[in-house]
């Protein structure tokens, strides 16, 4: 999850390949949403795989994967068509495939504690970027290339990934335990519904702040050490995140989770556009965003097992991370869009905290209007 998260950490890729490429706002963030859509989807073939593929084989599939999308890219000479095959479509398959592996068999080997471990294990993912991004300082630094860069980190977490997936397997319990549920069982139920368009909202507001975090802050003069030292932040503010709504969801239950840490998600976005700009207030604004972010993907999980049962999350999960797949295809390339029409990011932002702000209010609709009937 560390390797795969280094995704998180595109913004800084994307504003070379602008820099050194001519990509636009908007080109980046189709290669940064691609990877993102793609990998919720894969996950759905994936989990029908699990039953006849061992654990083991599907970790190795990830990383052979994302070391031949990163090698593609690397090679591309700055080609864009070449980086978004590379990147975006086959970096965001092995993502699927490594991610559903991870978060699955460990909620399987620990269902009593399904918060925590969900939040543990997520917070891999969130804290890539922390890695990722002093990475990039040291090989840009040294006067090397963005293409360099994706060559070198693919290779380093691809391997990683492959090396690791041979200690990675199903408790024994695992083939007693597969429920039959029919695919569309669920989806005609209203819980389901409710996860998918949540997760969506979340993560959509999430994403396109993401994707465009260090062009953010360099159009409002954040010092380039800040921008990158944002991107490290974000990603610990997430892993942060992600283990502590982990401990809230076993605690006080998850759907208090996830009103919570979606509000205070879009108040720190709609703060970006309210607040005076300085290299402090940029990186607090990053480390709010970053934790309630990190929600997203230990609630809405936490609260699929729930609602199906711990057996069912492998099936039933991956058609409720659809909701993020959209949000990877439209939150950040609408960001990218909003700035390249208006030339600024007021827009983007705003759109972003109104999304985060009513996926809060999805989920506490019933007590505000408790409320309101007293």
């Amino acid at each position: 999850m560390l390797s795969l998260g280094s995704v998180y950490a595109w913004s800084i890729i994307a504003g070379e390949l602008k820099e050194s490429y001519g990509f636009s706002t908007s080109q980046t963030q189709i290669v940064f949403g691609t990877i993102i859509a793609l990998f919720p989807a894969t996950m759905i073939l994936v989990s029908r795989l699990s039953s006849k593929i061992k654990p083991g084989i599907l970790g190795v599939i990830s990383g052979l994967l994302f070391i031949a999308g990163n090698l593609i890219s690397g090679y591309s000479q700055g080609n864009f068509f070449d980086i978004f095959i590379g990147s975006g479509v086959i970096t965001g398959v092995a993502t699927g495939f490594g991610y559903w592996l991870s978060l699955t068999t460990s909620v399987m080997w620990f269902p009593q504690k399904k918060g925590i471990i969900t939040g543990i294990v997520a917070a891999g993912f969130g804290l890539g970027a922390v890695v990722m991004s002093n990475l990039s300082e040291l090989i840009l630094e040294n006067g090397k290339d963005v293409l360099e860069l994706i060559k070198t980190s693919g290779l380093i977490y691809g391997f990683t990934i492959v090396i690791l997936s041979f200690f990675v397997s199903f408790p024994p319990s695992y083939q007693a335990n597969i429920s039959k549920i029919k695919t569309l069982e669920y989806l005609k139920h209203r819980v389901f519904l409710k996860l998918v368009v949540g997760i969506f909202l979340g993560t959509f507001a999430g994403l396109l702040i993401i994707g465009n975090l260090s062009l953010i802050g360099e159009h409002s003069s954040i010092h380039s050490h800040y921008l990158i030292m944002g991107v490290s932040l974000f990603a610990l503010s997430n892993f942060l995140g992600r283990v502590a709504w982990g401990f809230v969801a076993d605690f006080a239950g998850a759907k208090v989770g996830i009103f919570t840490s979606l509000a205070i998600q879009a108040i720190a976005i709609y703060s970006l556009n309210i607040i005076p700009m300085s290299n402090i207030s940029y990186l607090i604004l990053v480390f709010m965003t970053g934790f309630g972010f990190g929600g997203n993907f230990v609630l809405f999980a936490k609260h699929t097992a729930n609602s199906f049962g711990v057996e069912r999350l492998g099936a039933v999960y991956p058609f409720v991370f659809l909701g993020y797949a959209l949000a990877g295809v439209s939150g950040p390339y609408i960001g990218g869009l909003l700035f390249d029409i208006t030339g600024n990011y007021s827009s983007a932002i705003t759109l972003s905290a109104i999304m985060s702000l009513t996926g809060a209010l999805l989920f506490f609709y019933r007590r505000i209007l408790s409320l309101i009937s007293c």
